[in-house]
This record gives structure tokens, sequence and C-alpha cells, in this order.
């Protein structure tokens, strides 16, 4: 074990302080801090813009704008007509402020510093995330091939599995402190902006705050370490970097089709409780359709189909390197 953490730490040096992870962190927290700017303040223009219309349909406005026609148009028909459809206007507002106000719970969790973690997460565990853990692998692992560096790292650590582990432990640290960079980060524009200038945080109950954050972020440490893994044995499979990075994004692609339930993007997605339908942007995909089996039940054949691609891998390995 203390021989596993020195290398660990060893590829801690080697690996975080270089150009692309601290590149990618930076273009992940400043990104995603600007998405959540962008999305409060759509969100709140929206509700404060159908509750605008909502207070103007009262049969006293059909009156004031019957008042105000033109003489050769009859007020009375105008009238008569304006009050008829006022109640199926009214429904269909509300029905719009009802989906406004979904979204604009949704998007007020990252103006509480425990919803800015859960906000975060919904960023980290999709596409986003997954994508620089498998830019990350490709580089720090199937490069190591691709450079000729992994065979002084294996002459000094001959058993591969203890060298793979470390990497895949280096991206899910990475992925960690790019999680707290871009929970910070959401954090001090809420309190330094959003909260003041669109206050949504005051839509959603502490325990609610509590109970999103939970579910993201235990969701979320739990997929960015399969993630990881995954990642890592993609790459020291393939050992070619752009190779690494064009199987990894068509497996991503085809794991969240709406085809199924059962595939892997809608499970993380009810994991996650990414809301189908809503407005909001903390994420890039949802489920297609509702499921009455638990996301850990679905879940459950691609954890063991993922061990067992892990395990052939390295029944088949190459004997050169290993």
């Amino acid at each position: 074990m203390k021989s596993w953490l020195r290398l660990l730490g060893c590829e801690l040096r080697r690996t975080l302080p270089r150009l692309l992870p601290v590149a990618i962190l930076l273009l992940l927290t400043v990104g995603i801090t600007l998405q959540a700017l962008n999305v409060q303040r759509v969100a709140h223009n929206n509700l404060q813009h159908v509750r605008l219309g909502l207070t103007k349909l009262t049969p006293e406005s059909c009156a004031k704008d019957a008042a105000n026609l033109p003489p050769d148009v009859p007020a009375a028909a105008f009238l008569k007509d304006c009050l008829a459809g006022l109640e199926g206007t009214r429904a269909a507002y509300e029905n719009i402020e009802a989906g406004f106000v979904a979204s604009a719970e949704q998007m007020g969790m990252a103006q509480h510093p425990l919803g800015a973690v859960g906000w975060t997460f919904g960023w980290f565990a999709t596409a986003p995330g997954l994508l620089s853990v498998l830019v990350l692998a490709a580089f720090f692992t199937a490069g190591e091939w691709s450079r000729g560096t992994a065979v002084p790292l294996l002459l000094q650590e001959q058993r591969l599995w203890r060298l793979l582990s470390a990497k895949a432990a280096v991206l899910w640290v990475w992925s960690l402190l790019a999680a707290a960079a871009t929970s910070a980060g959401v954090w001090l524009l809420a309190v330094t902006h959003t909260r003041r200038a669109f206050p949504l945080h005051r839509m959603a109950a502490a325990d609610e705050v509590s109970a999103y954050t939970l579910q993201r972020a235990g969701t979320g440490l739990l997929v960015l370490g399969v993630a990881c893994v995954a990642a890592v044995g993609l790459a020291a499979v393939v050992r070619m970097p752009l190779r690494t990075v064009l199987i990894g994004v068509l497996v991503l692609a085809l794991a969240t089709l709406p085809v199924t339930t059962w595939l892997p993007g809608p499970v993380l997605a009810d994991g996650m409780g990414l809301s189908r339908g809503l407005n909001v942007y903390d994420h890039l995909w949802t489920s297609a359709v509702d499921s009455t089996a638990p996301a850990a039940v679905r879940a459950l054949p691609w954890m063991a189909l993922l061990c067992l691609a892990l395990w052939q891998a390295w029944r088949t390995r190459p004997r050169d390197l290993v």
C-alpha cells in the first residue's frame, strides 16, 4: 500500500501541474460559471415576463384595450371576443409559468452554497466532465505508449495494474479539484451578483437543496470514478491518444441514445435527477421516457459489463510491456 501511495504521489506530481489539465480545469470553471450566469438571467427574466403578462389578463385590461381601438374597429365585438378568450389565455400563461417556475427552481440551486456543488456535478458527471476525463486519459495513459515513456515507467513499476490504477486515481483527484474550483466559482458568482440581480434562491427550501446536492454529488462521484477507470482502461488497450478519444466519443454517443431507458445515458439521467422537459442547462442529456426500474438496478448490467471488459483486457494484454 505504501509503495502504491508513493506511485500515486509521483503520478500526481507528473500530471496535475501540466498545461493540459490546468487548461481544461480553467476552461470548465470559467465556462460553467458563465453558463450559470446566463441561465439564471434567462430564467429570472422569463418568469418576470410571464407574470407581468398574467397581471394584464383581466376584464379591465380588455375594456381598456377596447377603449383605445381606432374608430373604424367595433369596440363591442372586440370586448366580447377578448372576454370570451380570457380564461383560455390565462390557462395557457399559467402553464407556461409553471414550466418557468420549475426551471427557475432548478437554476436557483446554483445560488446556494451547497446547491452550487450539485449544480457543478450536473456538468462534470455528464458530457463535459466525461469528455475531459477521456482526453486526459488519452494524453497521459495512451500517450505514454505513443511517446515511448511507458517503458521506463514499467521498468520501475513492473505491475501494470498498479500503474493504471494510480493513473485512474489521479484522474479522479483531478475531477474533484476541478469540481471544487467550479463550485467555488459558481458560488462566488452568486454571492457577488446573481443573488442580488436574479434572486432565485428563495424558491428552494433548505431540505430540497440538501437532497439535490446529496443526490447529484453522490452519483457524480461514483460516475466519475467509473469513468476514470474505464477511460484509463481504454487508453491502456488502444495505446494511441487520438484513437482513444475517437473510440471514447463513439461509445459515449452510443451510450446516450434515447432508445431505451436501460442505456447508460438514461440511467445516469435518472440517477442524477436530471429533469426531462425542463429548460435546464446543467446537463446535456435526459431520460427519454420514464422507467419503472430504479436507476441503480439498471446500472448493474453496465457495471458488470465494464468489469468483464477490464478483466478480458487484462487477460489478453500484450506480454511485452506488462
